[in-house]
């Protein structure tokens, strides 16, 4: 399906609880934020319409900066301890009016490493609005994925943190090596990441 028929879904709402007291999104990788590794390669590509669910302005002023100005439609999950799902709700109920997008695709702000040609080949995958196509290590299903237009309804009745985990369980899976996937949960995960030396 071509990326005009598709809009891209950011998910950048979470709490990253993990990571510590940083703002996990706003870590450095590589000289900038590590979210915009991923609003930037998405921003980049010809989407209906680019969307990010983050978390209120007040909280991440930099980030809402950063994806105004590449155009993103922000959307505001005010209740990120609810999960991945309620972030998935909020943009399924911003695209549902809009006849003219046949499905999203579901991008993380904190998997970095993936690059265009992964997002391509998820979106070249998908053959209408009945596909789901989603990205695997070889071992298990995830995100980026597609989710076509019918499945919509099952999008909307998600709870909890495991998001479209079982959907996409289902779907057509497009294999890349695991780096590509790696998605950053706690400094350590960061590439290069050294320990703060101790006195």
């Amino acid at each position: 399906m071509r990326t005009e028929r598709i809009a891209a879904v950011l998910l950048a709402a979470g709490t990253s609880s993990r990571f510590g007291e940083e703002d996990k999104l706003m870590a450095e990788l590589r000289g900038k934020p590590l979210a915009a590794h991923t609003l930037e390669t998405v921003a980049s590509m010809a989407f209906a319409e680019l969307i990010a669910v983050v978390r209120p302005i007040e909280v991440a002023p930099v980030l809402h900066r950063k994806l105004d100005r590449r155009g993103y439609t922000i959307i505001v999950n005010d209740r990120p301890e609810d999960g991945i799902s309620g972030s998935i709700v909020r943009a399924v109920e911003h695209v549902m009016p809009v006849n003219r997008i046949r499905g999203i695709l579901i991008c993380l702000a904190d998997m970095p490493e993936v690059p265009q040609t992964h997002y391509n080949r998820i979106c070249l995958a998908a053959e209408d609005i009945r596909s789901v196509v989603a990205s695997t290590d070889g071992f298990s299903s995830s995100p980026p994925a597609f989710i076509g237009r019918k499945h919509f309804p099952e999008l909307l009745a998600l709870k909890g943190d495991q998001g479209a985990r079982a959907l996409l369980s289902h779907g057509l899976q497009i294999e890349t090596t695991g780096n590509v996937l790696h998605d950053i949960d706690t400094p350590e995960d960061l590439p290069g990441w050294r320990p703060a030396p101790s006195d």
